[in-house]
């Protein structure tokens, strides 16, 4: 009992300070990313946005933070020869991975909601708020205002008057990477919310084609005395649920044929395995990284990154991401592609554990 709380109590605290490290930096970047996204918008509905952002940033540092403490921990165990004078001894070292475990098994908890509950409902919440914000662009843009981003698409102009834009400049993109630039005297923004799109209402247009290779098209520059524009914006309403923001319940309701759902069932049984694989991942980093950890002699918390942090991360993100790609195109059963990465790093973990034992 005295080696597992001392053992317990060293991977807890490299576990909080990696937390808050880890959980300020991903915080940041995605707060970054959300400036980048939506420009234009109030600064009370950027604060609005910004606790939405809580469970997302949670989902990916609670299993990494674990990772690292427990790294760190039987790593430094290791390279002081504390693990050979333990064998020595007569003690298991099964032993020193239960607190890692027991750890591990409370964060799956805490991921269970998260993943079932906590980011769908973010994400959701998110979307409802992206849409108020175009919503309010259309109608006023302020004083201040004087450029708007929606994706890959950015408007700036020059004034704002009369429900419209003065002198605006109008960059679109579409999914192929191909590029329209246009100089309007007026721009207004029409909401269709019905058919979740933005129209732009042009007058006094000179429009630039650019192809997705850099070259500009053979009708180049053309002058328009009045042209309107679409953009997509259905990923900022919430008037039907994406599969991302769908409680358990509502998933379950449609893969049982209770409701009818725009999604195929291998789309929807996939998003199903994969919650309950990815609630799971601090006991598979867990797992896969102690017996890794064993196994360092020398070279501190460097080498502890490289020898298992790494390695770790590098086998199970792209397999998550891969198997649920080919588990939604068909290639191999949804909870194949969902637990496939999972499988991988419980299996590297007991083979890794067992060559170790026997040395």
């Amino acid at each position: 009992m005295i080696l597992s709380r001392y053992v317990f109590s060293e991977t807890l605290k490299t576990f909080l300070l990696s937390f808050g490290a880890l959980s300020s930096l991903i915080f940041i970047a995605m707060t970054l990313a959300q400036l980048h996204q939506i420009q234009g918008v109030s600064l009370a509905l950027l604060l609005q946005i910004f606790p939405s952002l809580v469970p997302e940033v949670l989902i990916l540092t609670l299993p990494a933070s674990l990772l690292l403490a427990v790294t760190f921990t039987i790593g430094r165990l290791a390279s002081d020869n504390e693990l050979n004078a333990m064998r020595a001894n007569g003690v298991h070292l099964g032993r020193i991975m239960v607190p890692g475990v027991f750890l591990a098994v409370l964060l799956s908890v805490v991921c269970v909601w998260l993943v079932e509950f906590g980011v769908p409902n973010a994400l959701y919440a998110r979307r409802n708020l992206l849409g108020r914000a175009i919503e309010g662009l259309t109608g006023s843009a302020g004083t201040s205002l004087r450029q708007i981003r929606l994706g890959k698409h950015f408007i700036r102009f020059k004034d704002f008057r009369d429900g419209a834009m003065v002198e605006a400049d109008i960059f679109l993109t579409d999914p192929k990477g191909n590029r329209e630039s246009i100089r309007a005297r007026e721009a207004r923004l029409i909401l269709d919310e019905e058919n979740a799109r933005l129209v732009l209402d042009l007058r006094d247009a000179m429009v630039t084609f650019q192809s997705a290779g850099g070259g500009r098209e053979l009708q180049g520059d053309l002058m328009f005395e009045r042209l309107t524009r679409d953009i997509d914006v259905s990923d900022r309403f919430a008037k039907m649920k994406r599969l991302p923001d769908m409680l358990p319940g509502e998933i379950w309701d449609a893969l049982t044929h209770r409701v009818k759902s725009r999604y195929t069932t291998e789309e929807m049984a996939t998003e199903f395995h994969r919650r309950l694989a990815w609630s799971g991942a601090p006991l598979f980093f867990v797992l896969a990284g102690s017996p890794l950890a064993m196994l360092l002699k020398r070279g501190g918390r460097v080498a502890g990154l490289a020898a298992v942090v790494l390695p770790v991360f590098i086998v199970y993100y792209p397999l998550a991401l891969g198997g649920q790609r080919m588990a939604e195109l068909q290639i191999m059963p949804p909870w194949a592609g969902a637990w496939a990465a999972a499988a991988a790093l419980t299996a590297g973990g007991a083979f890794t554990f067992w060559r170790f034992v026997r040395l």
